[in-house]
């Protein structure tokens, strides 16, 4: 008899699923391939490991608790922790990793230090620290050729020279405000922009973000771990409220001095992407409204050089980020746009402004590489839940599909080397890993396997794998004629007798929940609990291009919610789906779609479960919420009827709230608004708080807790047959 799972066993160690590879890099100068995984004995501590293609053999070669890493947040500044929480980074040991151009040695930023690690003659890495001993350091990045090795330190930006090992500090204007190097809070928590420092292609200029914090106004939030509470001073730039001060910069290496190139203002003050080539440099920047992205070029070598505008992409709801524009060998600029709805990829020629969109698949959703006049990108073109490999022809003559076989394709593209990896998975194929020769006219061949995770006998799933259900992909028509996808998954057991199910929502700009791909095995803890699950990509959510996305611009919690209404009705004729027994679950923007759904169609939900919801998006910081809601002064209609508040008096079936107590995201004040409102309109409900989480809540032990309360309170109130 199969075991069921449980949230014990999900979140314990050893982890469920095998380590499986990610961040592959190609190692410079030899035939073999780097990578990250977990330990065997914890989730929690990454380790470094190698491939050799010739032998296939799989090797370690750094353990990070051999050189002393650290296992908690404890000695973290600030800085590092920010870093950490923006880029939703839960794990410790190696969670980065660059190689230096020989391929004989590695950067790696560790616990605040940054190791030069070494390949010896033993073949195994030594590692040595770059920088003093007790200082720590943040946001490194290795110049092209690799000369030098730039990072934060106490807010101001030095460089290190890994020929000489002497260091030189660029910035000394270091505050409480002011950091030098590093992106600001909503570039890097909304944007998705993470750097904070560029090295140009020839290593003589080194620009960076200047960011001042002191016209954001100083809120205080209190935060309570397991000892007790403290006041927390954040300036945190709400909607609507003042934004940071950010400016570009540039360094000279070879006059050693410093030049401002742009300053934010009211109109424009963010920075979106930046581009940096061997003479020019080329910033996106977006309006307030996000309705306008401005390409701009500034001439490096020019001591005045004011920023000479390319070209705009302009919207009337609001403009999605990508990547930054890459700098062809002819200084053509290659960059995208949604125009048409969907993105595409567009040549720019910056001497006579001549646009050239390029025939593509469907929508992009990433630019790997350029090579001999092709550019190398994933995406889709007729099935938006599946992600394959594309080649774009920069003449315009067309574009071919790499990969086949259906399913999910992250790809890692050596194109000098006349290779790419391939990690593929579906619903029903656990992921794979293969090495394929690169023939830009020829068929794909079927690959070097370098991973395929076999749950077997030896696999720690196995025990589960008998009542494991695979989840069914569908789709309806919305009421404006969108497709829209979503994903079912029985529950275990008999299905001739009615069965309850959980919506298990997000509903919000940004993630795509259905895809065809290995999915994660907390569908099955509800599956093998005796729940269904469903999933939808609603209009609004990612990887469809800004025409699905913009029907919930100015007003969110509406077509959202219609969408999943509507799922819920497409599944009439599923046998075991009982209508009378129907919860909701969902966190962040997912638990603010479990109270709008709950309380704009009271009924329609037995119970509910909203996780670190959003309630008021005055609460919310502004470069989120504006670019979805306008400006408050500006639709102040739109943002009462998204407001979680205004639809409470009708929320009358059973709810737990659940929310971290250290959330610097989503502060917790979304919820204690809530508490206060139910409180008043004197409506029962139930509430978990955890000391010490912040707004992702990926301790073990919270994890753990956190499901057995939720799946206690669905058993209690959906009873599960």
């Amino acid at each position: 008899m199969s075991e069921i799972l449980t949230p014990q066993r999900l979140f314990s160690d050893p982890p469920l699923q095998a380590p499986v590879p990610m961040d592959l890099q190609f190692i410079p100068g030899r035939n073999a391939i780097s990578y990250r995984a977990q330990s065997e004995d914890s989730r929690e501590r990454m380790c470094l490991y190698e491939y050799d293609c010739e032998s296939g053999e799989h090797r370690l070669l750094l353990d990070a608790k051999d050189i002393g890493a650290a296992t908690s947040v404890t000695e973290m500044t600030a800085e590092e922790r920010a870093e950490r929480e923006r880029r939703r980074q839960f794990t410790f040991g190696v969670n980065q990793y660059t190689w230096l151009p020989d391929g004989e040695a590695l950067l790696l930023p560790l616990d605040g230090q940054i190791y030069r690690c070494h390949i010896d003659g033993d073949n195994t890495l030594q590692a040595t620290p770059l920088c003093a001993p007790g200082s720590r350091q943040t946001g490194m990045e290795l110049s092209p050729q690799g000369t030098y090795v730039s990072y934060v330190r106490a807010g101001d930006l030095y460089f290190l020279s890994l020929e000489t090992g002497a260091e030189t500090r660029v910035t000394d204007d270091a505050s409480d405000t002011i950091t030098n190097g590093l992106p600001d809070f909503l570039a890097a928590e909304e944007m998705h922009r993470f750097e904070g420092h560029w090295w140009s292609e020839d290593a003589r200029y080194l620009a960076f973000c200047r960011v001042d914090e002191s016209p954001v106004e100083v809120s205080y939030r209190l935060e309570i771990d397991a000892n007790g509470a403290r006041t927390v001073a954040q300036r945190y730039p709400y909607t609507g409220a003042t934004n940071p001060d950010v400016e570009l910069w540039v360094y000279d290496l070879e006059t050693a001095t410093s030049r401002r190139l742009w300053r934010s203002d009211d109109e424009t003050p963010y920075l979106a992407r930046i581009a940096v080539g061997a003479d020019a440099l080329y910033l996106q920047i977006q309006d307030r409204r996000q309705q306008q992205l401005r390409l701009s070029r500034i001439d490096l070598a020019a001591p005045d050089a004011a920023p000479q505008a390319l070209f705009t992409e302009t919207s009337a709801t609001w403009v999605n980020l990508f990547s930054a524009p890459h700098i062809l060998p002819g200084g053509q600029l290659l960059l995208s746009d949604e125009l048409e709805g969907t993105r595409r990829l567009a040549l720019l020629d910056p001497s006579d402004g001549a646009f050239s969109p390029l025939p593509g698949p469907a929508h992009i959703n990433r630019l790997l590489t350029v090579k001999d006049a092709t550019a190398v990108v994933e995406g889709w073109h007729e099935d938006p839940t599946e992600n394959h490999l594309f080649r774009i022809a920069l003449d315009g003559s067309g574009f071919t599909r790499t990969t086949q076989a259906q399913g999910c394709h992250e790809c890692c593209v050596a194109a000098e080397r006349g290779v790419y990896i391939d990690k593929f998975s579906n619903e029903s194929t656990p992921p794979t890993i293969t090495l394929h020769a690169w023939e830009p006219d020829g068929p794909v061949d079927q690959g070097q396997e370098i991973y395929r995770e076999r749950v077997d006998v030896d696999h720690p799933y196995y025990p589960y794998l008998q009542i494991h259900q695979l989840p069914r992909i569908d789709k309806f028509t919305s009421r404006d004629g969108h497709d829209i996808y979503y994903q079912l998954t029985p529950p275990s057991g008999n299905l001739a007798q009615p069965r309850p199910l959980i919506v298990y929502v997000y509903g919000g700009p940004g993630p795509q929940r259905v895809r065809r791909a290995w999915g994660a095995l907390l569908l099955q803890l509800f599956s093998q609990s005796g729940f269904g699950v469903l999933m939808v990509d609603n209009r609004g959510s990612g990887n469809r291009g800004l025409a699905f996305e913009s029907p919930l611009y100015r007003r969110t919690g509406h077509v959202e919610v219609i969408d999943h209404l509507d799922a819920l009705d497409a599944l009439k004729d599923v046998e075991w789906f009982d209508p009378q027994r129907v919860g909701i679950f969902g966190h962040s923007y997912g638990g603010y779609m479990t109270l709008m759904s709950m309380a704009q169609h009271p009924g329609r939900f037995t119970a509910g479960v909203a996780v670190a919801p959003t309630s008021d998006w005055a609460l919310y910081d502004s470069h989120y919420t504006e670019r979805y809601m306008g400006l408050p002064g500006e639709n102040v209609e739109g943002y009462q009827q998204a407001n979680v508040l205004t639809h409470l008096p009708d929320l009358v079936d059973p709810l737990l709230l659940m929310h971290g107590m250290a959330d610097d995201n989503v502060l917790f004040t979304h919820t204690t608004r809530i508490m206060d409102e139910l409180q008043k309109l004197h409506r029962p409900f139930e509430l978990m708080t955890y000391p010490g989480a912040k707004h992702s809540m990926q301790e073990s032990h919270v994890s753990i807790h956190r499901f057995e309360k939720i799946l206690a309170f669905f058993q209690r109130h959906l009873q599960p047959g």
